[in-house]
């Protein structure tokens, strides 16, 4: 790899530890934060502040995949060392964004308007609107705040945008805790929610600004050819990640309707594992598209063919880790955490992880079509998929209960994925075939064999017991790390990597003794 990604390492390095530690603070958040709002709100607020949170969540479909396109235009004007396109891109960014900002804040009037239709009591009504039209002013905010996270993200400042997220977390809990402690209710929580929001939002502006010279509101430099290549890009984005509805969230409906509710919880179990993973491989890989993007933007082709390579080695060893560790300490963690009734979740479980394995191992081949303008193919391949799966779904369910809708998911996966996906990369991108796949199979091979071994040798402590859970987890982590880092990586892979943490490393200190003086 070039000197250039050498240098930015560490800030990558970093990035992703940061955004893989906030996920696991907000799933340990939630966690134990559910059982006090409900405890304070009691069950009947709680559903309006859950359907209230729900309405607010579908505002992400007026983002109509700008957020997306205007990450991927700045990346490639910064390939490019083009400040005056960078300042265009973010201007009339920033104009789109306050549009849709405006439209966010008249669905928020519309639900408002609309509330007595789902709510019969007119205390109820009220204390509804007041929620909703808080969070939809949150909401509509942070429109034009997404361009300084995009800002952030083509600038490689992963770090920056993952402590933001932490602080927002830790200001949200906090006040939340508090308002509910001194007797508030759901508007309450609403107020709370949105002022945790406010700071992490001028924060980003304010970084953002700090970062880049260009990140200014000019008037002027708005440019309607612009808006047409957002809403281009953006458009295939958006049909993404509707087709990510389909193939993951519509299994609770076939199984409601075919098999019962109380199997909906059981498919949940083995589910809520299978969302994790994909969070954690998105959130740790996900910083490769930016740099996919400017070397796209600087033409850069052969260290992009590098780092595909490299990222796809690192996206295997990653996911086979997460899938077998799921497939082997599965059943002995719902066996002690949910109980024994609950062990029909596991075989789902199994299939659903190696689902999601066959999903995240694709996540560089994902980056690099976004990166390269090649996305509109990823786009139908994923509707595809995603009827794929529902229609295998409905054909296992009723045979193989849960077990049969998790088939049908691998199913999709496996056709999407394995035979079509990695073809169509090759095709777009001047990559050779059978040097990819020759790659891809061997280090899923070798992946897999060490993971293998490591369990076996831990399988001491495969019980339904925390202690016993945590001590062989750690364990087979430490063997793995060690196989992975002999084997699987070359000479030259180390070495990056022990760069990029020596840099890592010598940054901290740097900030260490900085503020030492200061």
């Amino acid at each position: 790899m070039s000197d250039k990604l050498t240098s930015v390492g560490p800030r990558l390095v970093s990035g992703s530890v940061l955004r893989v530690t906030g996920l696991v603070a907000s799933a340990i958040v939630a966690v134990f934060l559910m059982p006090f709002v409900v405890r304070h709100l009691g069950d009947r607020l709680y559903g309006f502040w859950a359907l209230a949170s729900s309405f607010i969540g579908y505002y992400v479909l007026l983002d109509l995949g700008l957020s997306s396109a205007v990450s991927q235009y700045l990346c490639i004007a910064i390939g490019r060392n083009d400040p005056v396109e960078c300042r265009q891109v973010c201007n009339t960014a920033l104009r789109v964004n306050l549009l849709l900002g405006a439209a966010a804040l008249v669905a928020t009037a519309a639900i408002v308007a609309v509330t007595p239709w789902f709510s019969h009591n007119a205390g109820d009504t009220r204390v509804f609107r007041e929620a909703i039209a808080i969070l939809g002013l949150g909401a509509a905010l942070n429109f034009p705040a997404r361009v300084y996270a995009g800002v952030l993200d083509a600038l490689y400042r992963f770090d920056i945008s993952s402590w933001l997220v932490i602080l927002g977390l830790v200001l949200r809990t906090a006040l939340v805790v508090g308002a509910l402690f001194l007797g508030g209710g759901l508007v309450a929580l609403a107020w709370m929610t949105l002022i945790a929001t406010l700071p992490v939002m001028l924060l980003q502006v304010w970084f953002a600004r700090r970062e880049a010279a260009w990140a200014r509101i000019e008037i002027g430099l708005a440019n309607a050819y612009r808006v047409k290549s957002f809403f281009s890009y953006g458009l295939y984005t958006l049909l993404t990640y509707l087709a990510d509805i389909l193939r993951f969230q519509v299994d609770p409906l076939v199984i409601s309707n075919l098999i019962g509710l109380a199997a909906v919880t059981h498919y949940r179990v083995a589910g809520v594992f299978a969302q994790y993973f994909l969070q954690i491989l998105i959130l740790s890989l996900g910083i490769l598209q930016p740099v996919f993007s400017r070397l796209h933007g600087a033409g850069n082709r052969a260290v992009i063919e590098t780092l595909f390579l490299f990222g796809t080695k690192l996206s295997c060893c990653i996911s086979v880790f997460i899938c077998l560790a799921l497939i082997a300490w599965g059943k002995p963690f719902i066996d002690r955490w949910m109980g024994t009734p609950y062990g029909d979740a596991y075989p789902p479980l199994v299939v659903l992880s190696l689902a999601v394995m066959l999903d995240v191992c694709q996540k560089p081949s994902i980056d690099l079509l976004y990166a390269t303008f090649k996305h509109r193919f990823y786009a139908y391949a994923n509707w595809a998929e995603g009827a794929l799966n529902l229609a295998f779904s409905l054909a296992l369910a009723r045979r193989y209960g849960i077990l049969g809708v998790a088939m049908g998911t691998l199913i999709g996966a496996f056709v999407a994925r394995v035979l079509v996906l990695p073809w169509w990369v090759c095709r777009v991108s001047g990559f050779q075939y059978g040097k990819y796949m020759k790659s891809l199979a061997k280090n899923l091979l070798y992946c897999t064999g060490i993971m293998s071994l490591a369990t076996i040798a831990v399988a001491w402590g495969l019980k339904p017991s925390y202690p016993m859970l945590i001590a062989s987890a750690t364990c087979v982590t430490g063997i793995y790390a060690v196989g992975c880092w002999l084997i699987v990586l070359n000479p030259s892979e180390r070495e990056q990597l022990l760069t990029a943490v020596s840099g890592l490393r010598d940054k901290k200190m740097e900030s260490t003794a900085a503020g030492a003086a200061l």
